[in-house]
Order: C-alpha cells, then sequence, then structure tokens
C-alpha cells in the first residue's frame, strides 16, 4: 500500500464522497485506513 499516515486523501465511493481528510490509521493487511473527519 503506498498510503501512509499524514498523507491527505480524497474519498471516491460511499456516502462520503467528495470528501478531504488526513490519514489517521493504516492496517495493511485488510487494506484499509482511517481518515480523520470522515464516517464518523
Amino acid at each position: 500500500m503506498k498510503l501512509k499516515k499524514g498523507d491527505t486523501v480524497i474519498v471516491i465511493a460511499g456516502k462520503d464522497k467528495g470528501k478531504t481528510g488526513e490519514i489517521t490509521e493504516v492496517s495493511p493487511k485488510s487494506n484499509k485506513v482511517k481518515v480523520a473527519g470522515v464516517n464518523t
């Protein structure tokens, strides 16, 4: 996974599509990231 904690990302799918936020946690085994201010 080329994403890391602190990167700023844009959500491209789901109910939060278009929102931006900073990655707070990365889980490479499950290919998931947590983004601050999204899906909270």
